[in-house]
């Protein structure tokens, strides 16, 4: 594409790429000089350009260098928007776009609609977990991901054949703009909870990131909105186009009742439009009926029958991480889980609460260094008020000691009840030790996450779940 094409008044230069990473800038490449939290991106121009950008946009005065077109632009953010959009020529307008954000359950929302709505026109999924289509799959470097490969991937998904995308859009993706020009159809509202205040710093600035994905959204898009959460109302009111609601509590459009919950299955009465239809689900947990529900209603909304929908969900594809069961024929419940925020917390030790009859619960987890410290002390009283035994561990310490962040953890639960074991296996193997007949053993916050962040980098780690494998086997040899 011509440079021309992009920007009005400026040369036929050819444009072979889009680029915000110098040190990945190519022959032909337009770089863009963003600003971060800890770096400029004015200050690697020079290196793009040895790279052999061809151009550069820029917002701040900046040294120029022969043979190269230099734009300035009040914001460069919204330009990289604009003009990944039109590089990869618009693909989210060629494709029935689903955007879920709120602080839990985007992951097994987005999953539920990828695997369903394939069954009538084949579904993308981009997220935590992934970035799926047609057979590829590839890990993600982040669940929602910047604008230049976040326009290339719908561009390789259109090409690809796939008609629809299910998407997550994280609160920091909508804060760094990242999903701006790209052309949501519905849009899906989990909840708001407390999470990640070390980076919005106050629950009202949380919240209105996650507002921008519904504020953005055309007139003729449909938000879907949780009714029974706290948020709901201040949704409703920054909307510009049409929404429908769900829940179990409040009359909505999509509402869930007559509940059963068992240890392997879910089952409840959907019912909307004066009709209802029974729901048969493998995902288990309370909150999982509101996941089913806020896909049931998106995929409605685009068109897909809820009598069509409804069989498949009774044999959904497993989130990895996500409530997954691990068995290796042991007489007590392991549960691999990605939950690592109060919200989470309580859910999860709520439905083991329920399910136990009796057994004892044990936990192991950690919280992320250089993240939100207050809630360290926060999760451990949740955990203190549901568990018989805990055992706090390292969970991507960074640059912090494990040891100290283990201590702000332990200060919120009970003495006696809580004990530190740094090498993550050997908590997990020391609580599956430790579980009898009837038990359960939950092991939180990492999911299926297969390294662990320290302060030199990334190591890989196993995962929890090939952890948990790995201590069962052993306790049975």
């Amino acid at each position: 594409m011509q440079l021309s094409e992009l920007f009005t008044g400026q040369p036929d230069v050819e444009i072979k790429g889009i680029c915000i990473d110098s040190r990945k800038a190519r022959e032909g490449d337009l770089f863009f000089c963003l600003k971060g939290l800890e770096n400029d991106g004015h200050v690697f121009a020079e290196q793009a350009c040895r790279g052999r950008a061809v151009a550069v946009v820029h917002s701040d005065p900046i040294e120029r260098r022969d043979g190269v077109v230099y734009i300035q632009a009040e914001d460069t953010v919204c330009e990289l928007n604009r003009v990944c959009d039109l590089f990869y020529g618009q693909p989210s307008r060629k494709l029935k776009m689903f955007g879920i954000t709120g602080t839990n359950g985007k992951t097994t929302t987005a999953s539920i609609i990828s695997d369903v709505f394939s069954a009538r026109m084949p579904c993308g999924y981009i997220g935590t977990i992934a970035v799926r289509f047609g057979t590829e799959s590839r890990a993600s470097n982040l669940t929602t991901p910047d604008a230049q490969e976040l326009h290339s991937t719908l561009r390789e998904m259109a090409d690809a054949g796939m008609v629809a995308v299910a998407m997550e859009v994280s609160s920091h993706g909508l804060a760094m703009r990242r999903v701006d020009t790209v052309d949501f159809d519905v849009t899906v509202f989990t909840n708001l909870t407390y999470d990640h205040l070390d980076y919005h710093k106050t629950m009202e600035r949380y919240f209105e990131a996650k507002k921008r994905l519904f504020k953005n959204l055309k007139s003729s898009g449909t938000a879907v909105l949780n009714a029974d959460d706290v948020s709901f109302e201040g949704l409703r009111e920054c909307l510009h186009c049409g929404y429908v609601t769900y829940g179990v509590n409040a009359d909505a459009d999509y509402r869930a009742e007559n509940i059963r919950l068992s240890p392997d299955c879910t089952a409840f009465t959907l019912v909307h439009g004066g009709k209802r239809y029974a729901v048969e689900s493998n995902l288990v947990a309370l909150y999982n009926v509101y996941n089913l529900l806020g896909a049931a209603a998106a995929m409605h909304r685009m068109g897909m029958p809820l009598d069509e929908m409804l069989p498949f969900f009774s044999r959904l594809t497993p989130v990895d991480g996500r409530m997954e069961s691990i068995a290796r024929g042991q007489d007590f419940r392991v549960i691999v889980d990605y939950a690592h925020t109060p919200d989470g917390f309580e859910k999860v030790f709520q439905y083991a609460r329920e399910i136990a009859k009796g057994g004892r619960i044990y936990a192991v987890f950690g919280c992320a260094g250089k993240r939100d410290r207050v809630k360290r002390g926060v999760l451990g009283k949740i955990a203190d008020k549901y568990c018989d035994r805990i055992y706090v561990t390292e969970e991507d310490p960074r640059s912090e000691d494990a040891a100290d962040i283990a201590r702000a953890i332990l200060s919120g639960i009970g003495e006696g009840k809580g004990m530190f074991v740094k090498e993550r296996y050997a908590a997990i193997e020391a609580a599956i030790n430790r579980a009898q007949t009837g038990d359960i053993v939950l092991i939180l916050g990492k999911g299926n996450e297969n390294y662990m962040c320290y302060a030199h980098g990334k190591e890989p780690w196993m995962g929890d779940h090939r952890a948990a494998e790995r201590a069962l086997e052993n306790r049975r040899a």
